[in-house]
């Protein structure tokens, strides 16, 4: 056999290719074992991440139903379109001129939505339509998807008891009034769920799981009474533009349990239009709240035992009271009076006094009283604090401290005036004396019904006594001549015995006094009270904020109150009580003060 030589020099074109498998060869199997060994975990986290989707399921919020069960707001699943930005890869500029015109946005805002870096999950469109729905998934685009997530409605209106319902945005969390109080309730839990999506971006049938899954958030149970809320937004607005006002507050209540049934705040828009607002100024506006004040000074009078409702005493029409840092110069008026009225002195109970809601006589007794024992019993009714409501954004109102009463505070506090208040606490005040010197805090949650089925009932907060029932019942006496035969005439109702007090206050203006820039007054004008006066069940404040043609409470806030309180009788079919013993006697010579000049507070 011929032996045969190799020869490199001759062969290497074949030493060269020899050469070249080989390192093909290790780089190949390099190539594998770091594939295989080294990352493939990396590369199977990779594939599932192509193909598996994680979205978060938000849990459906939690229904708002007035006291007897109807739905005021609730949850209800809606189309939104999304993308994925990765899948929808070199599709974005021409997906986003096709979708432009079905979801009404510009083109290069949704061509940056779908271009965001490492984004897997971009909304299109979060409030879409069904026409929008039924569009998009008409077109098929690859990476562009529709789904559901619950979406807010107020069934009786967005603008129904708006101020105190309050609004969720589109997040599903509570922006304003309970929906914001109440929103660790309200808001369900999140859930996580998993699709499994083809190369197209197409969800696979029957791979999708649930991780976990979303729970409900609970339901509230309000005090409100939707059927009263509506015909207190009714004749609230129908009153405000009669009057050409600027707005109104109107709240009811049970007395007895604190329980709120209506609870409305509505102004007149520059456009003219009459809504209800979402600032709920029954609970955040603080004004001066005038004659109506005059009833719980007069109830700290009569628990002192200074005086009952036939005390009679000598009352001047004019009053000075001097303080040398504050009534020298023109910083304050300290000459008191009855309004231009002349009439000297004149003998006067202390029922004709609030009757025909003298100023003078007021101060009398308000004087007898003492400040510091005025200023705690302002304190004990309620004001300068907030309620227990503990609404968003609630007012603490305004009471200067002890200390810093001046000589005239006296005065102008016990009348209504240098004090700021709000509507809830004025009402709950004289819910004191409704409930026979029980102080009982003021509520708008009946109860939580959690997705579970248990139900939590809000209990009344802790009572506490402010006066005495006697006290009591002689300030009902008298406030029930004021309807009878007083300054609230208008707000009484025929056939049952309504006690309330009328109150026109002048506004501060934003320079710091009465008058505005062109010397004008403004004037907030309130009547509160309750009914029936022997065994109150409800009660309400009525305020119409600057009511232009007419400002005295007594023609303004007083044939509203009496209309209201006609229709809550008749609704919650309340009758007359049989043992109404409250005074009617005839109005005397202190009758001849005019109920309008006599109520305006203010004018020193």
């Amino acid at each position: 056999m011929a032996r045969v030589n190799f020869s490199l020099q001759e062969n290497w074109r074949l030493a060269v290719l020899i050469a070249f498998f080989f390192v093909s060869a290790v780089a190949l199997g390099w190539r594998l074992f770091h594939i295989q060994i080294l990352t493939s975990d990396r590369r199977v986290q990779i594939g599932v991440d192509q193909r598996m989707y994680e979205s978060v399921t938000e849990g459906e919020r939690g229904r708002i139903l007035d006291r007897d069960g109807h739905q005021l707001a609730l949850s209800f699943p809606q189309p939104i379109i999304y993308a994925d930005p990765l899948v929808v890869g070199d599709l974005a500029i021409e997906y986003a001129q096709v979708l432009a015109p079905i979801i009404g946005r510009e083109s290069k805002f949704i061509l940056a939505d779908l271009v965001t870096d490492g984004s897997r999950f971009q909304y299109l469109q979060r409030e879409a339509t069904l026409q929008m729905q039924a569009s998009v998934e008409e077109l098929n685009l690859v990476g562009i998807y529709v789904d559901e997530e619950p979406r807010r409605f107020y069934l009786s209106g967005e603008y129904f008891a708006r101020g105190t319902i309050g609004q969720a945005g589109v997040d599903n969390q509570g922006i304003s009034g309970i929906e914001l109080q109440y929103d660790d309730y309200l808001a369900g839990e999140s859930g996580l769920e998993v699709a499994e999506r083809n190369q197209y971006g197409g969800t696979i049938p029957n791979g999708r799981i649930q991780i976990e899954p979303a729970t409900q958030g609970a339901d509230l149970y309000l005090t409100l009474d939707r059927a009263l809320q509506a015909q207190v937004e009714l004749e609230l607005g129908a009153a405000i533009e009669r009057m050409n006002a600027k707005g109104g507050v109107v709240i009811i209540s049970k007395p007895a349990t604190g329980e709120i049934l209506a609870m409305a705040s509505m102004v007149m828009t520059e456009d003219g239009e009459i809504v209800t607002t979402s600032d709920n100024r029954a609970v955040t506006w603080v004004y001066e709240p005038g004659s109506v004040m005059k009833a719980i000074t007069f109830a700290a009078v009569i628990n002192e035992g200074l005086a009952h409702p036939n005390t009679v005493r000598e009352i001047d029409d004019a009053i000075e009271l001097y303080d040398e840092e504050e009534c020298v110069g023109v910083k304050y008026d300290c000459t008191f009076t009855e309004l231009g009225l002349t009439y000297g002195t004149k003998e006067m109970t202390l029922e004709d006094i609030l009757v025909n809601s003298s100023n003078t006589g007021t101060i009398t007794w308000a004087l007898d009283l003492g400040k510091e024992r005025l200023h705690s019993y302002l304190v004990d009714f309620g004001f300068n604090q907030k309620t227990d409501l503990d609404f968003p954004y609630e007012a603490s109102g305004a009471l200067k401290s002890l200390e810093n009463w001046s000589g005239v505070e006296i005065a102008t506090t016990g009348m209504g005036q240098g004090i700021d208040v709000t509507p809830i606490q004025m009402l709950s005040a004289y819910n004191i004396i409704a409930n026979g010197g029980v102080y009982v805090s003021p509520r708008i949650i009946q109860s939580i019904e959690y997705s579970s089925g248990e139900t939590e009932y809000i209990p009344t907060s802790a009572s506490r006594r402010v006066i005495e029932e006697q006290a009591a019942r002689e300030m009902t006496q008298v406030l029930a001549a004021v309807v009878s035969r007083g300054t609230a005439r208008k707000a009484g109702v025929p056939g049952y015995a309504i006690a309330a007090k009328t109150g026109t206050a002048r506004k501060v203006q934003p320079n710091g006094t009465y008058e505005d820039e062109d010397g004008f007054y403004h004037y907030a004008s309130t009547v509160v009270g309750y009914f029936p006066a022997s065994s109150p069940e409800l009660s309400m404040i009525v305020i119409i904020d600057e009511p232009t043609d007419n400002f005295y409470a007594s023609e303004t806030a007083a044939p509203l109150f009496g209309d209201l309180a006609s229709w809550a009788l008749r609704h919650y079919k309340i009758s007359p009580s049989s043992d109404l013993v409250y005074s009617a006697i005839d109005q005397g010579d202190i009758g001849n003060l005019s109920e309008g000049e006599s109520e305006l507070e203010g004018a020193q």
